[in-house]
């Protein structure tokens, strides 16, 4: 077995072993996983399947999703300087209560002596478990993750291996039955209760922090923080809900609550241990990670704070977190009635359902569409379809957005999405698009929670467009307030006048602006009633509306859509597309932006997409390939090219996506500090002794990469062998196609945050 390699040689192994739902996984990656086959929903993995995929890639990584029976615990520790929850401290400090945990079998790629790994033991079928057993244990569960295994690659190159339960190495697969059993003080302590704890009443408060009622805040920071702090990732992930915690109460500080700031103080150090065992970067990564989040909630504060605290002027202070959200979501709207009455009105003709359109339909992208809205019907009322049938009203057509054939690639009159990973090119592709409209003297709307008017400027001045046309037809806006706040409603009704004559209209943060508005991303229910008091309002005056949003973390329909609720995906009314940035944009360099396309419920722009779908089963078909050259520093060149329209994807193609870039850090760093210049023989010992476990094939694609793209040099030495010295130093952190990527001017802005600074209103 130990020449064995890929999914296609592993999977009937695993299954011959009882792991009946093993899943591919790209080469020398974790995720991500098949669509449909994870989660509580997964569809089971067939022979046939198994078939398929080990054709399509057979040097796939190998993953088995957790049947039921069997629970794993997923051990972190500390490993030299870098700090990490040590999961290994706690699970042994948590045996001297519960008594010794078992023997068993496990996998890891870290090495015979790491205690980081995956623990496998066999429990009772049915049982519903908590989601980590302590800070740096995490729990893999039915329906709820997965295991890579052997022989996948771990992204540092290493190999995932199989260690018995005495500790050693093995070349077998265990079977299910061979795993120990869980004892039954750990099962209890690991189940989910049955019944849930009562609801605290308001004159009962705890803080996590102090045990007590916080004197500093009000009741109803107290009752938000106790919420926050008790379930850190309850909006899906720690990042998400640590966002959305942060803006809603710098929002309450606004309102005047007392305390608000106090309790983002409590919030900060929690996050920063919860989230750095995730990052690549640590504690250091996880502090820059917060102060990206602080920053972005502070710079909405509009400097117009409440004097008095409405928790001693109302009955707030007995309503709870979900009461909160229900009362915001109800003042939206009856504000909007108020402010807005027509625009309302006609948002109230709008089903949420999927392939719902508004009752006054835009005829291709006509702004006389408004119009009709201003005097829309009742919101329950048969339609007279004669027009639509005899083929006198139409859906709208693309014509935003066009490639250089000519084609269009957003709809007017309807909602648009961009989604992907953060730092594909989403922003970039939304002003390459503001581009061509404000060149064609077209306005343009760019509500943006992100970024600044500096940046986006600035980016539009290099993609050749004239101050006259920025200054005469771009309407840029940085909301400080949602669009119900007192502060906000001119604004809005200005931005609805505007989306009369607009073509387009941006909306880059859909996370962000969920968060300010104090909804939940992960709701159907708070996003349904967004998209009818925002994109909808303002697409039914006719421009494209382009919303800018992240990918779905659960990683069951990453590429699809977008994160948090389906619901996203469901009320998209023109298309939606995922982004991939295949080859890095930026100064002095040539890149590659790919968008596919997800769904497009009007059917005008599939037709002329790729003739085939993705490889990896996400039902994406290629829409657009747009080169950016920014070789001169004074303008960018920007080609909107055709898709690849090859009927599959090269197999070496996609083998060739791979990069192992922990594994390029290591060589890089080596070469750095070198006194001399090794060869490559030399080199490869070297990792080795420095416990590399990585084969000699991903070692050699690591140094070629590095001399690639620059990093690395050789030349001829003695016997006419390459030796290898370091050009300029590769790191993780600064290369888009790695998982540790973070964005530049991220980096900057946040070293420029000062805690005390930020932490003042």
């Amino acid at each position: 077995m130990t020449d064995i390699y890929g999914y296609a040689a592993a999977a009937p192994l695993y299954r011959a072993a009882g792991w009946m739902q093993v899943i591919p996984l790209p080469e020398g990656r974790k995720t991500p996983p098949p669509s449909g086959f994870t989660g509580r929903s997964r569809k089971p993995v067939t022979d046939e399947q198994v078939r398929f995929w080990s054709q399509s890639d057979p040097t796939a990584n190998t993953g088995i999703v957790i049947p039921e029976g069997v629970l794993v615990l997923d051990i972190d520790a500390e490993q030299g300087h870098q700090v990490k929850a040590d999961g290994a401290k706690g699970i042994s400090e948590l045996s001297q209560e519960l008594g010794m945990l078992p023997a068993t079998w496990s996998s890891t790629a870290h090495g015979i002596d790491s205690p980081t790994r995956h623990l496998f033991y066999k429990v009772p079928e049915g049982l519903a478990w908590k989601g980590g057993a302590i800070e740096g244990v995490d729990i893999l569960q039915p329906g709820h993750r997965y295991s890579v295994v052997w022989p996948s690659i771990h992204p540092s190159g290493e190999m995932y291996c199989w260690y018995t339960p005495s500790g050693s190495t093995t070349s077998q697969i265990p079977h299910i039955s061979d795993l120990a059993t869980l004892p039954w003080k750990w099962v209890d302590y690991l189940r989910k209760p049955e019944h849930t704890t009562p609801r605290p009443t308001s004159n009962t408060l705890i803080s996590p922090e102090t045990g007590t009622y916080d004197a500093r805040m009000c009741k109803a920071i107290n009752t938000f923080l106790h919420k926050t702090l008790s379930n850190p990732a309850s909006k899906g992930s720690r990042h998400d809900t640590t966002l959305q915690a942060v803006w809603a109460l710098v929002n309450f500080a606004q309102e005047g609550h007392r305390g608000a700031l106090d309790a983002i103080s409590q919030l900060k150090p929690r996050f920063i241990q919860e989230v750095a065992p995730d990052r690549q970067g640590k504690e250091r990564e996880a502090a820059r990670e917060w102060a990206s989040i602080l920053s972005g909630a502070m710079e909405k504060v509009n400097g117009v704070q409440a004097h008095a605290d409405p928790c001693g002027q109302s009955k707030i202070e007995r309503m709870t977190p979900g009461e909160f959200n229900e009362l915001t979501q109800n003042t939206i709207a009856n504000q909007m009635r108020e402010s807005y009455p027509q625009a309302v009105q006609n948002t109230e003709t709008m089903p949420v359902q999927a392939g719902s359109t508004p009752v006054a339909p835009v005829q291709n992208g006509s702004t006389e569409s408004h119009e009709a809205n201003k005097t829309a019907s009742p919101s329950w009322q048969f339609e007279d379809l004669a027009q639509l049938a005899s083929g006198i009203e139409l859906p709208p057509t693309p014509t935003v957005f066009q490639r250089e054939d000519g084609q269009g690639l957003f709809y007017r009159g309807a909602v648009n999405d961009l989604h992907g990973e953060p730092g594909c090119g989403k922003s970039m592709i939304a002003q390459i698009a503001t581009t061509q409209e404000l060149k064609a003297d077209r306005d343009v709307i760019y509500i943006d929670y992100e970024d600044s008017a500096r940046n986006v400027v600035k980016r539009l001045l290099l993609l050749g467009v004239s101050g006259e046309q920025i200054i005469g037809h771009l309407h840029y806006v940085r909301p400080s307030a949602k669009p119900s706040s007192p502060t906000s409603l001119g604004g809005w009704r200005e931005t609805l006048d505007y989306a009369d004559t607009a073509t387009l209209a941006i909306i880059d943060g859909v996370t962000s602006c969920l968060a300010y508005a104090g909804l939940d991303s992960n709701s159907g229910d708070d996003i349904a009633a967004w998209y009818n008091t925002m994109p909808r309002l303002i697409s039914a005056c006719g421009p494209a509306v382009v919303l800018i949003d992240h990918v779905v973390k659960s990683k069951d329909n990453r590429g699809r859509y977008a994160g948090g609720s389906m619901q996203k995906l469901a009320l998209i009314d023109g298309i939606s597309y995922s982004v991939d940035m295949t080859k890095p944009v930026g100064k002095g360099v040539r890149g590659t932006i790919v968008i596919k396309s997800g769904k497009d419920r009007i059917s005008e722009i599939e037709e002329h997409c790729a003739v085939s779908w993705s490889s990896n089963g996400s039902h994406l078909r290629e829409a657009a390939r747009i080169e950016i050259n920014s070789t001169d520093p004074k303008l960018m060149r920007v080609t909107i090219a055709r898709p690849n329209m090859m009927p599959s994807e090269d197999r070496q193609t996609k083998r060739d996506d791979f990069r192992p870039t922990g594994l390029m850090e290591r060589i890089s760093r080596m070469l750095e500090d070198s006194l001399e210049e090794p060869n490559q023989s030399e080199l490869f010992k070297a990792l080795k002794e420095d416990g590399s476990g990585a084969r000699t094939a991903v070692m050699s694609k690591a140094v070629s990469l590095l001399l690639q793209e620059g990093f690395v040099s050789n030349r001829s030495g003695r016997n006419n062998r390459s030796i290898f010295k370091s050009v300029r130093p590769y790191r993780q952190i600064d290369d888009p196609k790695s998982d540790a990527y973070v964005d530049r001017m991220s980096r900057e802005e946040a070293s420029e945050l000062d805690d005390e600074n930020h932490l003042e209103i």
